[in-house]
């Protein structure tokens, strides 16, 4: 029993010290406040399964630094790569890709990311785990088996709520797609004719050749965004935004690496939902 209520409050511990530690690096990184986690706890399941692994089967090797290092980064790797491949056949969604770091496997993990986790994991087995131990031990003895029962509880809602939410994030998704793609037909044409248009004045307007090619790079820009916020609000695509809740917003915004596998166009419909958590904003 005691190794039970030890297993969890380890577990969620270093499940929000990870949590903690993503939206701290993603904020400053952004210059915003990013709350990262799949799921809508302040935690992040992985570090909590990911630490626990090292300590239970790399903790007797922590005097050899050398192995504990090597052997960490490993164990971290194939767990990484394990749950990056199981999202994505679970949600058809790509959560993180390592595809621009060098010497990486199919984006899941790559070779410099795997050397920095390697590190992390030799400073939280020889640094950080006697300090949570510490807090450990004053949460078992001073709550018992009630947080533990609490916390298992709180995270099995949790991960319910979200897997709910996320088939309903799949459906919303496809069907924001379809009707991006049916209203880029309905404007291409005017679009075009817009274009020709706007070409024959700025041929007209400017002599300089330099200021037209400037004047097309500005209007090019300006048609671009035109088009998304004209796809946006579309009452079709607008009356689906109103369904998409927080929490599914959410993973778009704080995910910019989210991979949409069930949809044609999916970073058109990232920028469509991004929009319009900005203008809600």
């Amino acid at each position: 029993m005691n190794e039970f209520i030890k297993i969890v409050l380890l577990f969620f511990i270093y499940s929000f010290i990870g949590w903690l530690w993503e939206t701290v690096y993603c904020s400053l990184k952004a210059k915003k406040f990013v709350y990262r986690g799949f799921l809508v706890g302040p935690y992040c399941p992985i570090y909590g399964f990911g630490i626990l692994s090292v300590l239970y089967f790399l903790e007797p090797l922590k005097q050899n630094i050398i192995v504990l290092y090597v052997l960490s980064t490993i164990l971290v790797t194939i767990l990484e790569y394990i749950t990056s491949y199981g999202l994505e056949k679970l949600f058809h969604a790509s959560w993180w890709d390592y595809k621009d770091v060098p010497l990486n496997i199919n984006g899941r993990v790559a070779l410099p990311v795997s050397l920095f986790w390697g590190i992390g994991c030799v400073l939280i087995v020889r640094v950080i785990h006697p300090k949570v131990m510490l807090l450990e031990e004053f949460l078992s003895e001073k709550f018992g088996m009630i947080l533990p029962i609490i916390l298992v509880l709180l995270i099995i809602t949790d991960l319910i709520y979200t897997l709910v939410n996320m088939q309903s994030f799949k459906k919303v998704t496809a069907q924001i797609s379809t009707a991006v793609e049916e209203r880029k037909q309905e404007l291409a044409t005017a679009l075009t004719e817009k274009r020709e248009e706007l070409s024959a004045n700025l041929s007209e307007l400017k002599e300089s050749v330099s200021e037209e090619i400037t004047e097309r790079k500005q209007a090019k820009t300006i048609e671009r965004n035109s088009w998304m916020e004209e796809l946006k609000e579309t009452p079709a695509i607008k009356k689906l935004l109103t369904h998409m809740n927080y929490n599914q917003k959410r993973w778009v915004r704080n995910y910019p690496n989210l991979k949409l596998k069930n949809v044609k166009n999916p970073s058109e419909v990232q920028q469509i939902i991004n929009k319009s958590k900005k203008k809600d904003d």
